[in-house]
């Protein structure tokens, strides 16, 4: 079939993407810089910035409070949210509209609004700055994209299926396990997604819920700019960039991401 689409659109379209991806070039091609400045284009080539930044344990270490951190507010979040999308979805009549409005009010609230929040009521608590009072910090600012994702999903799932596998003999577990989870899953790997991408590139909460053993890379990058410019900065964002790219190739080699934009 012959593409119709108009050459100016067409040429907009890449102007525009190159426009998006001429930062990522200029950061990517400041980390191989020899001078002791970011700058571009590079002078020179070298691999002397990753090897600062894998000797510099600080930073190392707060690229793994990160990564954990993470991790477990998006393991917490999916256990969370699906259960609760699929409750206000199928289960929920009464004060639906409310509920739902609490539930998702994190993603309407100002991320320095929260932070602040968490911060006086973890001092009021007495439960100080932990890794714990951190991630329960993460938990409630990423559930919302776990419900918002798989509700959107749970609501093109038409209920005859289910009760026809009600039907058949399948008991609560075998329908959610066997037929109900697997025609949500699009809606749990974008909401696992969104829910790991905006826990790793936190900054507004984190920075009131830190410490020096539970900082984390954003915010350890953003006050290491403060008194550093080196390209050391590119050669983390770089490898933040790598990491997301592999991902992003991983989900489209094993489950796809057309067909999960598809469902959406």
């Amino acid at each position: 079939m012959p593409d119709r689409t108009n050459p100016f659109l067409r040429a907009y379209v890449w102007l525009l993407i190159a426009f998006l991806a001429l930062p990522l070039v200029v950061v990517v091609g400041s980390s191989f810089n020899e001078a002791a400045a970011i700058s571009f284009p590079p002078r020179g080539f070298t691999f002397h910035w990753y090897s600062e930044a894998w000797n510099n344990a600080d930073m190392v270490r707060s690229g793994l409070n990160s990564l954990w951190l993470a991790i477990y507010s998006t393991a917490i979040s999916i256990a969370i949210g699906v259960p609760a999308a699929l409750a206000l979805v199928r289960h929920v009549h009464r004060y639906r509209d409310a509920l739902q409005a609490f539930l998702l009010s994190p993603m309407t609230v100002p991320a320095i609004v929260l932070g602040i929040a968490f911060l006086v009521f973890f001092g009021r608590t007495g439960m100080g700055l932990s890794f714990t009072t951190l991630l329960i910090s993460h938990v409630v600012i990423t559930v919302p994209y776990v419900i918002r994702s798989v509700a959107g999903v749970y609501l093109g799932v038409a209920v005859s299926v289910e009760e026809a596998a009600k039907v058949l003999g399948a008991n609560p577990l075998q329908l959610f396990l066997r037929v109900t989870l697997p025609l949500i899953m699009p809606g749990v790997v974008a909401g696992g997604l969104f829910s790991f991408i905006m826990s790793f590139d936190n900054v507004p909460v984190s920075i009131f819920m830190t410490r020096h053993e539970t900082i984390t890379l954003p915010v350890y990058v953003m006050s290491y700019l403060q008194h550093n410019f080196d390209p050391t900065i590119a050669a983390v964002s770089s490898i933040q960039v790598l990491f997301t790219t592999v991902l992003i190739v991983l989900i489209e080699k094993f489950y796809g991401i057309r067909r999960l934009t598809e469902t959406i």
